[in-house]
């Protein structure tokens, strides 16, 4: 497992290729709402520029919230000046389907990520998007995670990914049902039976930032994003440790619930 905590690009400086005056990237983007969102006024070779004042360090790379389709042209760029007609960072995204969107909107969306095989640290960088056959005849995005990653222990197999909605329903004496259709979204638990001193000390610092209030990205299966797309999540509850005495040391065992936001 996975997790990133989005920090670096709420501390850059925003600029697009073009930019609806009214949906700002630099307003969507600092949000932590995906439904608030930065939007270009055309679907051809566009990008978004992050500067910042000194190099950040980057493992990972994911777009939620976007309505890009999955035949774009998505790159993570990056470089040392800005300059980009040769970037040192010039790297295909990864697209990943979001069924639940997909049904709603009709046709194929998702994320776009990419994992670097070491961290890479560069001043300027760029996502960049070519989608000329979008219907919407725009780009819109709502988060960009472009952080370090903290990796977790090693979790049991059996873990339990339910499926939980915002619906209400209610019944009439003969049976009828009626309703309001809402927003379903994944809740997960997930149990962790060997952690080391030192992983729990560094899970720790990561629950220290995200309570049950900050969302994350999580990759369960990071190196298989097609068996579970990238979430957008938040922490249920806090760790409980329980300490486990064992041949070859100390040991703990925790578990995390976590919900799906948007």
């Amino acid at each position: 497992m996975r997790n990133i905590i989005a920090s670096n690009v709420t501390n850059s400086t925003i600029t697009a290729s073009s930019e609806d005056p009214d949906i700002t990237f630099e307003d969507g983007l600092k949000n932590s709402s995906l439904e608030k969102v930065g939007r270009t006024i055309s679907d051809s070779a566009q990008w978004i520029k992050f500067t910042y004042t000194a190099a950040i360090d980057c493992d990972t790379v994911v777009v939620f919230g976007n309505n890009i389709t999955s035949g774009a042209t998505v790159k993570i760029q990056a470089a040392t000046t800005d300059a980009w007609a040769s970037p040192a960072i010039n790297q295909d995204l990864t697209f990943t389907k979001d069924f639940r969107r997909s049904n709603i909107e009709g046709r194929d969306v998702g994320t776009w990520s990419y994992q670097f095989s070491t961290t890479e640290s560069y001043r300027y960088w760029r996502l960049y998007v070519d989608d000329s056959s979008n219907p919407d005849a725009y780009i819109e995005i709502g988060y960009v995670f472009m952080d370090e990653n903290t990796d977790f222990p090693g979790m049991s197999v059996n873990q339990v990914i339910a499926r939980d909605t915002t619906s209400d329903a209610e019944f009439s004496e003969s049976g009828q049902v009626f309703g309001i259709k809402r927003t379903q979204y994944n809740e997960v638990s997930f149990n962790f039976p060997s952690v080391t001193d030192t992983q729990r000390k560094a899970v720790d610092i990561f629950f220290d930032k995200t309570d049950i209030v900050t969302p994350y990205c999580m990759l369960v299966w990071e190196d298989d994003l097609d068996i579970q797309r990238p979430l957008y999540v938040v922490n249920k509850n806090l760790p409980e440790w329980k300490r486990v005495e064992t041949i070859s040391g100390l040991m703990w065992v925790f578990s995390l619930e976590i919900r799906e936001v948007f």
